[in-house]
């Protein structure tokens, strides 16, 4: 009898553990699943035109080829992968600055956007920045870069590398100053 529930006992216990590792592997597919339906966008666009306004007035335009909008717990961002142009107005249609990236992205939560690849700003004074990089920190109001820069001026080119301005492009300085060329519109013939 004791060796009848000894064998009834093993049974069981080799029954739940198939069982265990059967639910496991369905527990694993399912994790799985949920893990890939967390990697789909939850918005994509292509060809849109955005416009942001306070107060009634448009104060930013936003123009992409395409968008994708990522919702889930570990990614919250809206990625531009082939390009962005991002204009501040000052009463609209006045320009304050213009940029354009050949990427970009936003990190929603945290009110960052990075800018890559042939980066250009432009702003009310004609001056323009070109760099391979730039961030704009909506909390602070700034944009930055750690990478190279050029700003060209109505009389100067500088080139440098670091960048810090106010969002508009208005004040700006460059961090270390690797050169300066002077243009002289005053050419004797």
């Amino acid at each position: 009898m004791i060796t009848n529930i000894f064998s009834y006992s093993s049974s069981i216990v080799i029954l739940s553990i198939a069982m265990l590792l059967v639910s496991c592997k369905n527990d694993i597919k399912n994790v799985i699943k949920v893990q890939e339906v967390e990697k789909l966008p939850e918005l994509l666009g292509e060809e849109i035109y955005l416009r942001q306004s306070e107060m009634g007035e448009i104060n930013i335009s936003v123009f992409a080829k395409k968008f994708v909008k990522y919702n889930s717990q570990n990614k919250k961002l809206t990625e531009f992968p082939e390009g962005i142009i991002v204009v501040h107005y000052s009463q609209y249609p006045d320009t304050l600055s213009k940029i354009s990236a050949n990427y970009a992205v936003n990190y929603d939560d945290k009110e960052i956007w990075e800018a890559k690849g042939n980066v250009v700003a432009k702003n009310k004074k004609n001056e323009i920045l070109n760099t391979e990089y730039l961030v704009w920190d909506q909390k602070k109001k700034i944009i930055f870069s750690d990478k190279q820069v050029q700003v060209t001026t109505p009389n100067d080119i500088i080139f440098g590398e670091g960048f810090e301005s106010d969002e508009q492009f208005e004040n700006w300085k460059i961090q270390k100053v690797t050169g300066i060329f002077t243009l002289d519109d005053n050419t004797s013939e």
